[in-house]
């Protein structure tokens, strides 16, 4: 009978110690809360352009004719961001396909 009392207690001590470790994760996670919520309204409105290319160009347009100078000198910026996205893309894909796959 005195192995199976341990084996309780040691039951209870375990569930007591994962109940904390549950709550000490979900207080670290809750610091992250706000950095995911603008992620994912990026990623959202990433979708919602790619689904119309016609306003990133006719925007684009704009700014180039209203603003010539402004539009050369973000160009080179996002020129360089588009090849820093397709960097980590092509990093990440191999990745992506096996988990896919």
């Amino acid at each position: 009978m005195g192995a199976l009392r341990d084996i309780l207690e040691r039951r209870e001590h375990l569930l007591a110690e994962a109940e904390a470790q549950r709550g000490a994760l979900s207080e670290s996670l809750a610091t992250f809360r706000g950095v995911l919520k603008v992620a994912d309204r990026g990623i959202a409105w990433a979708s919602w352009l790619r689904a119309r290319p016609y306003i990133v160009v006719a925007a684009v347009t704009a700014i180039a004719v209203l603003r010539p100078k402004l539009a050369l000198a973000w160009s080179a910026r996002a020129i360089a961001l588009w090849r820093v996205g397709r960097l980590l893309y092509e990093a990440v894909k191999p990745k992506l396909l096996d988990r896919v796959g």
